[in-house]
């Protein structure tokens, strides 16, 4: 898929008239160049995605911002003169840059699957009108990009292929005798005496029917049977004296073993590995038959219907990889539709979900993870991030400002849940430090 052209939001705010450079090209370079130093640090510190894209998605942002402080910094660095251009607090520009080195940012996948899960949440609540048609391709397309991504990790092949298993080749193996031989100085005295008498060299003690002028019967009898038994011994004693060693088998049969081992190992996570997918869409079909709470361990349908979304957005999160199809969060919508008595046209707003978060105690578990994986923040953040500092007594104006949408937000059941979810999704995407959590692989 093409690649979001490179300063295409900066472009976009010039055009529709929100940013004003006086046509000087060296402003916008010094813009591009700021833009380069935020890239830096997202990347750098992952977790500064969240509370970016928070203040670059909201025009009525407070100038007071830690980010807009620290964005301002970054400007001032490579632009000290920007005020020249810029009457007051340039909200506008810093929320232009803070796009771009988001959107440029995204080319790291996980800070694209956070930007775009914050995005859906936060966007269609914002008041910049004007701003629309800059923001709705880009989050489109990056969208695509980071869906293509998880759907590879969730699809299932429709066959296995498995690489030929290595052969082995084992050392061969030797065998070793002793040498023997047969002492032919002994096997020829014996013939000698089976023989005759007398030899050339004198006595043989040997046969004493032989004799050089009578080749009679008996003689022949008798060496025979002398003959037969000289060259018997002698065999018998060449033999007696081979020795046929121990045959050591053990090396190879072993290098046979691990070599079958390793192979069968290789194929059960290659199947492992291709059937993840079917496995993990079977589980959260179990999971939305059952509507059990896993974390929870109580039905959805016993407890309050805030209550239990939440918990099914949470759910979820601990079920599934960091990359999941858009899908997902539609899966998500539809498992709430399925409790009983749920009204799909029932709203609540932000301030009374937030009672629902605080005071829950099936939520104990989920305010920890909230905590766990997103920092302090003293300027804006998540709902589930801001639960450490939100007060009942915070006035609509201050809860807007660490949220960033109005207090009368309302939303129905189900997109509460999926709300909640991606804020889930997008912290664990941009999480600095692993944490120990149980994840569907």
């Amino acid at each position: 898929m093409k690649w979001i052209m490179s300063n295409q939001v900066l472009l976009g705010f010039l055009k529709a008239g929100l940013l004003n450079l006086n046509s000087d090209d060296t402003k916008l370079a010094k813009l591009q160049d700021a833009v380069k130093d935020l890239v830096g640090l997202l990347k750098k510190a992952p977790g500064k995605v969240i509370p970016f894209s928070l203040i670059a998605f909201d025009p009525q942002v407070p100038t007071d911002d830690p980010v807009i402080t620290e964005a301002t910094a970054v400007l001032l660095k490579r632009w000290p003169t920007y005020i020249n251009t810029f009457a007051g607090s340039p909200v506008m520009v810093i929320r232009a840059i803070l796009l771009e080195a988001l959107v440029q940012a995204s080319s790291d996948e996980k800070i694209g699957l956070a930007f775009v899960s914050l995005a859906r949440n936060v966007l269609p609540h914002m008041e910049g009108e004007n701003e629309k048609s800059i923001w709705v391709d880009i989050v489109t397309e990056i969208e695509q990009r980071v869906d293509a991504r998880a759907e590879i990790e969730w699809s299932t092949p429709e066959s296995i292929r498995f690489s030929s298993m290595q052969v082995v080749d084992p050392p061969l193996i030797e065998i070793t005798v002793s040498e023997a031989s047969v002492d032919n100085k002994l096997l020829e005295k014996k013939l000698h005496a089976a023989a005759g008498p007398n030899t050339s060299t004198g006595p043989t003690d040997g046969n004493p029917i032989s004799s050089p002028h009578n080749q009679n019967q008996a003689w022949v009898t008798e060496f025979g049977t002398r003959a037969a038994s000289a060259i018997s011994k002698a065999v018998e004693t060449a033999i007696e004296e081979s020795n046929l060693e121990d045959i050591d088998l053990s090396a190879p049969f072993i290098q046979l073993s691990q070599a079958v081992t390793s192979y069968v190992e290789g194929a059960i996570k290659s199947v492992g590995a291709a059937t993840s997918g079917l496995q993990r869409r079977t589980n959260l079909i179990w999971w939305k038959e059952t509507l059990y709470s896993p974390s929870a361990r109580v039905s959805y349908r016993s407890l309050p219907k805030p209550t239990a979304v939440v918990l099914m957005a949470f759910d979820l999160y601990r079920q599934v990889p960091t990359f999941s199809p858009a899908s997902v969060v539609a899966f998500l919508y539809e498992t709430v539709l399925s409790l009983p008595d749920i009204d799909p046209k029932e709203q609540i707003s932000v301030r009374s979900f937030l009672d629902e978060l605080v005071a829950s105690s099936e939520l104990s578990e989920l305010r920890d993870v909230a905590l766990e994986l997103l920092p302090n923040n003293d300027g804006r953040g998540p709902i589930l991030g801001s639960l450490r500092v939100i007060q009942p007594d915070f006035s609509d104006d201050r809860l807007r400002e660490k949220i960033g949408i109005p207090s009368e937000t309302k939303l129905t059941l189900p997109e509460w849940a999926s709300w909640f979810f991606r804020e889930l999704q997008a912290a664990e995407a941009t999480k600095n430090v692993p944490k120990a959590k149980k994840r569907g692989s």
